[in-house]
C-alpha cells in the first residue's frame, strides 16, 4: 500500500527517531547553533505528530494519507504514554520530560513504532511512497 502524502511520512519518521533516542534528546534538543539550519525539540516533535501530519491522537485517520495498516498499533501504544505526559506538564522545558519516570515508555513506545514504520516501508517495496500511479503527493 503507498501513501499520499510521503513528504509528511517522513516528517513522521523523523520525530518518531527523535522521540526514540534519548542521546539526542540530551545532545540536540534546544540547541541553537549559527549557521546551523538543524533544530529540533520535543516541541516540533508533538507538532508533527499532532498537528502537521495528525497521526496521533487517532492514527487510524491518517491511514492512506500517510500511515499503512501496519503502522496504527505502534502509534497508539506510543500515544497511550506520551498523551498523559503532554497533558501533566504542558510546555515545561523538554528537560523536565526527560526526567519523568514515565519518559522511559515513551522512548520505547518511539523506538517500536520507528521499527514498525520503517519495516512497513520495506515491506512496501521501493516507490511505495508514491501513489499508485507512481507519482508522489502535492
Amino acid at each position: 500500500m503507498t501513501v499520499e502524502y510521503p513528504e509528511m511520512r517522513l516528517e513522521v519518521i523523523s520525530a518518531l527517531r527523535s522521540l526514540a533516542d534519548p542521546a539526542h534528546q540530551r545532545s540536540r534538543w534546544g540547541v541553537w547553533e549559527e549557521g546551523v539550519s538543524y533544530y529540533d525539540d520535543l516541541d516540533l516533535c508533538v507538532h508533527v505528530l499532532y498537528d502537521d501530519c495528525e497521526v496521533l491522537p487517532d492514527p487510524r485517520r491518517a491511514l492512506g494519507a500517510v500511515l499503512r495498516p501496519a503502522d496504527v498499533p505502534s502509534l497508539q501504544a506510543l500515544y497511550v504514554v506520551l498523551d498523559p505526559l503532554l497533558t501533566r506538564l504542558g510546555d515545561r522545558p523538554d528537560a523536565d520530560y526527560m526526567a519523568e519516570p514515565a519518559w522511559p515508555a515513551v522512548v520505547q513506545a518511539a523506538q517500536l513504532a520507528l521499527r514498525e514504520l520503517e519495516e512497513s516501508d520495506a515491506q512496501a517495496g521501493a516507490g511505495s511512497l508514491g501513489r499508485e500511479d507512481g507519482t508522489q503527493g502535492s
